[in-house]
């Protein structure tokens, strides 16, 4: 799989065809995605609460400001 990086000013306008397909998608129950693909997750030791991920992002944040 290709990864494609753009800058926000440089986002290309989505197509009728792609704006009526996430459409669809939005309307799509979950219940109706197939997700078998997709390894189920039942380690969650490594995942950060949301206060931990918000201090960490400060700490950062603070770092790189110098």
């Amino acid at each position: 799989m290709t990864i494609v990086s753009y800058w926000e000013n440089e986002i290309p306008p989505i197509s009728d065809e792609e704006e009526a397909h996430y459409r669809k998608l939005a309307q799509t129950s979950d219940s109706e995605i197939d997700f078998s693909d997709i390894p189920k997750i039942t380690d969650f030791s490594k995942f950060m609460t949301r206060k931990e991920a918000e201090a960490y992002r400060a700490a950062k944040k603070k770092q790189t400001v110098c």
